[in-house]
């Protein structure tokens, strides 16, 4: 199958993801505390059941990867990877900046990303070789020159997710260096960085299922998309990352104390 087709079915289950979470949304979601003390709601469990039993219909050789549900076929090439509800929290205060994240990974390599915001009504997807898109425009990142790096706005939130992976210094000298930050929670922050309405994204303490769509989006509009920390094994790996226009991400790298291969 092409990936064009595999990307119009990503979008299907978007469609349906959304088509639950505002039918759910009016009766009000319901609410408990995960074993981390996270929140999930009854929202989270209606969309990932019914997007996997989606997949498993029309891909029954495929595996997928989800928040909320034991990994089905973990040895198949091609993996969905879920988040049903990517920020919880904004969804239970009434917030509207929560998504839907949906990735198709061929061996690790992404094939299919799409965060899809159904209270906001835009959708951000890529697909390889196809480009990045919010709705229908095309995401086109500008970079910006050196001298206008102090000008950019960067996401970047949550110390003490970054103490965890012993950053919380590079964390503080940031916000002492950069008059910018911002704190862009969730996959909202992954779709500006996309977009380049902000200069990028650092995101500490993220699973897979959290950026399964990010590398693909950022990547396609013409940005850089790095992984610099990971701690953890299979899919309880969290990761630290850096993504949006490429002169604003080397920028951070050195800041983070990474070392570019480039």
């Amino acid at each position: 199958m092409s990936t064009r087709s595999l990307h119009a079915f990503a979008n299907v289950l978007a469609d349906e993801a959304r088509r639950i979470v505002r039918s759910r949304l009016r009766r009000g979601p319901s609410v408990r505390r995960k074993a981390d003390l996270s929140p999930v709601t009854d929202i989270d469990l209606a969309v990932e059941r019914r997007l996997r039993a989606l997949i498993q219909r029309r891909f029954p050789e495929h595996g997928i990867v989800g928040e909320e549900f034991p990994r089905h076929q973990a040895d198949a090439p091609f993996q969905w990877i879920l988040d049903p509800i990517d920020g919880t929290l904004s969804l239970t205060h009434g917030l509207p900046f929560f998504g839907t994240i949906i990735g198709l990974h061929h061996r690790g390599r992404p094939v299919s990303g799409v965060i899809d915001f159904p209270m906001l009504g835009d959708r951000y997807h890529a697909a390889r070789g196809l480009g990045a898109w919010r709705n229908r425009r095309r995401l086109r990142l500008r970079d910006v020159p050196a001298a206008k790096l102090p000008d950019e706005i960067i996401s970047a939130a949550d110390r003490s997710r970054f103490a965890k992976f012993g950053s919380a210094g590079a964390f503080d000298r940031l916000l002492r260096r950069h008059r910018h930050v911002r704190g862009y929670y969730d996959c909202i922050g992954h779709a500006y960085a996309a977009e380049g309405v902000i200069g990028a994204v650092v995101d500490y303490g993220v699973k897979l299922w959290d950026i399964a769509a990010t590398r693909l989006l950022v990547e396609e509009a013409g940005g850089r998309f790095v992984i610099v920390r990971e701690r953890g094994h299979g899919p309880a790996t969290e990761y630290g990352i850096i993504a949006g226009k490429p002169t604003v991400v080397r920028w951070l790298e050195r800041q983070f104390g990474v070392r570019s291969e480039e």
